[in-house]
């Protein structure tokens, strides 16, 4: 029985902090040095997890697949709608074209979102550098990006 109890506790507190956001997860396309889509959920008011599938064709004569993972610790500010976020992550990708290879590189981000009232739209800013560990080795600074996300749920 406690265990039970424990459990709708816990489902409880989930919701409610859940609905303390703007949203709890949302699909968007992400502009930048690449194109590609974006999956962002929040786990909770101050945490979040942001999933991006993009393609890097601006690179001269280099095409990429890269999929990233990153953790967020979300910044409430006192605007409505507005909050900075910034947290490590895991990126993986593959060359396309004529150079072949995997990458694989350790991720930084940090931005701003804004979500717009009465709205399930939401905008975000942000600087993804990264160290490429495999492949083409090195810090990559010039990862900005532009995104549009629409609430899912």
């Amino acid at each position: 029985m406690k265990k039970i109890i424990t459990l709708v506790s816990v489902f409880v507190f989930g919701v409610s902090a859940l609905s303390a956001q703007n949203y709890s997860s949302s699909v968007g396309l992400r502009l930048g040095t690449s194109i590609g889509a974006s999956y962002k959920t929040y786990m909770s008011t101050e945490r979040a997890f942001e999933g991006i599938l993009d393609l890097d064709i601006f690179e001269d004569n280099v095409m990429k697949l890269n999929l990233t993972g990153i953790y967020q610790f979300v910044f409430d500010t006192d605007i409505t709608g507005l909050n900075f976020y910034a947290g490590p992550g895991l990126s993986a990708g593959v060359y396309l074209g004529d150079e072949n290879g995997v990458l694989l590189a350790i991720n930084g981000m940090a931005g701003v979102e804004y979500k717009i009232k009465n709205s399930p739209v939401s905008l975000s800013l942000d600087w993804n550098p990264k160290v490429q560990i495999i492949t083409n080795a090195g810090f990559k600074p010039s990862n900005f990006g532009l995104t549009v996300r629409y609430s899912i749920r």
